[in-house]
């Protein structure tokens, strides 16, 4: 959730009420940004990690997790991107 856009719609609010709504949005997001990291983690294990014979990553596991985060955080940019985009053109000017 973008934090400025709620700074116009809160500004009339006394400022322990603003100060308490920023809090409960940066909890938000940080609970958002943790659950978005344990997706990706899960996600790529699954997909890349076949043998629990060692401590460490094979050669070929290494390069599917690397491939597999730097896709899912493109695709999670690219989304967050269409959004706004699409979140300006809708709004009133």
């Amino acid at each position: 959730m973008d934090k400025n856009l709620l700074e116009t719609d809160i500004s009339s609010l006394p400022e322990s009420d603003q100060a308490r709504i920023s809090s409960i949005i940066d909890q938000m997001q940080t609970r958002d940004s943790l659950g978005l990291y344990s997706k990706l983690s899960q996600r790529c294990f699954d997909d890349c990690v076949t043998s629990f014979y060692r401590k460490t990553l094979g050669k070929q596991e290494e390069i599917c997790v690397r491939r597999c985060t730097e896709k899912f955080l493109r695709l999670s940019t690219r989304v967050a991107t269409r959004f706004a985009e699409l979140n300006q053109d809708g709004s009133p000017q």
